[in-house]
């Protein structure tokens, strides 16, 4: 909470349990649900997820649904919380389970891209399983990690993907 209050503190808690939850939702649209149960159902920002995903259900073009979601979010600006989760929602329920299609519209709909982008392929990626996404996204990563977070730096996914199995099994 040093550079974020209200929606900003939700959109990270947001952002992290959409992760999360993909692990063990079966859609897009029930990770999306499950992760708004960790804010608060009155926010801006969990009144606009919920927008978004009720303007895909009603079967809205995705054009639509972002010209909508950007009237509804106006003034905001590029970066708040409220209009990315929107344009991150859109993505991932109109991306229909597919890794690239589901980036890309990520992506299209604009605001934080490379946020927005990350976010909607790691809950992408979660959800269709490694096999399924295409080498195009993989092959230029040669299974390494660049970071500036302390003895990670060139750390292979596929050790932290073990890693990460690890814990979660031991949780169990």
């Amino acid at each position: 909470m040093l550079s974020h209050t209200g929606n900003g503190v939700y959109g990270a808690m947001w952002a992290a349990a959409l992760v999360s939850a993909a692990f063990t939702a079966a859609t897009a649209r029930e990770a999306v649900d499950e992760a708004l149960t960790v804010i608060p159902a009155s926010s801006r920002l969990a009144r606009t997820v919920r927008r978004a995903a009720a303007l895909h259900e009603a079967g809205l073009a995705w054009e639509d649904t972002l010209t909508t979601l950007a009237e509804e979010t106006a003034g905001l600006g590029w970066i708040h919380t409220v209009p990315n989760a929107a344009v991150l929602t859109a993505g991932l329920l109109y991306g229909d389970g597919d890794f690239t299609r589901t980036i890309a519209l990520t992506v299209r709909g604009g605001l934080d891209t490379d946020s927005n982008g990350a976010t909607a392929g790691s809950v992408a990626g979660v959800l269709c399983g490694a096999a399924a996404v295409p080498e195009q996204w993989k092959d230029p990563l040669q299974d390494t990690v660049r970071s500036a977070v302390f003895g990670f730096d060139g750390v292979r996914i596929s050790e932290l993907a073990r890693r990460t199995l690890r814990l979660a099994r031991a949780e169990v």
